[in-house]
């Protein structure tokens, strides 16, 4: 996909905090237009335990809701069946096919008819399939894009090199991650310290 196209999140998607954080950071600087709808919220705060689900409610999505306020995926017929996708993922199947033509960014494409989804305007990919043709694209905008979600990781803090390290081991981005690393180091770690 060549961005700036519509990208519906899935709530295993949203899930992530940091994978979340990423591909909001990509669609806040126009690289594609994120998309959900309340449905995918409600499963994503379902599978979410507390005390984290109470500080996504009051703070995460109230945020998110002001940052991307015309994110929801409203008018859709929540159980439409869409060739043999799973009947609980129906609701994300319609909600796509409502915003086509678009792509579906899930971690379970087994629980998706991809060939019905297509006929309807709809690629579904995973995550490290998205942001790698992301990345393909515009390899540098998305590079510097990266670094911002990087550096809204204010408690922590990473280092370039830890934070591709921690996509890698939490979000299961390798060809992403190959890509980025293949322009070489960060500036700052490639120049000694004085």
């Amino acid at each position: 996909m060549l961005g700036p196209g519509k990208a519906l999140l899935d709530a295993n998607v949203l899930y992530s905090n940091h994978l979340r954080n990423l591909l909001l950071q990509m669609a806040q600087n126009d690289l594609f237009e994120a998309r959900w709808s309340a449905q995918i919220e409600q499963e994503w705060l379902r599978n979410t335990e507390q005390p984290t689900r109470g500080h996504i409610e009051v703070r995460t999505l109230p945020l998110i809701r002001r940052g991307f306020p015309g994110a929801l995926v409203t008018g859709f017929d929540f159980d439409r069946v869409t060739g043999t996708t799973d009947v609980k993922d129906r609701h994300v199947a319609s909600a796509a096919a409502a915003i086509a033509p678009c792509v579906l960014v899930t971690h379970n494409r087994k629980d998706f008819d991809a060939g019905a989804l297509n006929s309807l305007g709809v690629a579904l990919q995973i995550p490290d399939e998205f942001l790698t043709a992301l990345f393909d694209s515009k390899p540098d905008v998305v590079e510097a894009v990266t670094r911002e979600a990087a550096a809204n990781l204010t408690r922590t803090r990473p280092s370039w090199d830890e934070y591709l390290n921690l996509l890698a081991r939490r979000c299961n981005l390798p060809n992403f991650i190959a890509r980025l690393r293949s322009l070489g180091p960060s500036v700052s770690s490639a120049a000694p310290e004085l």
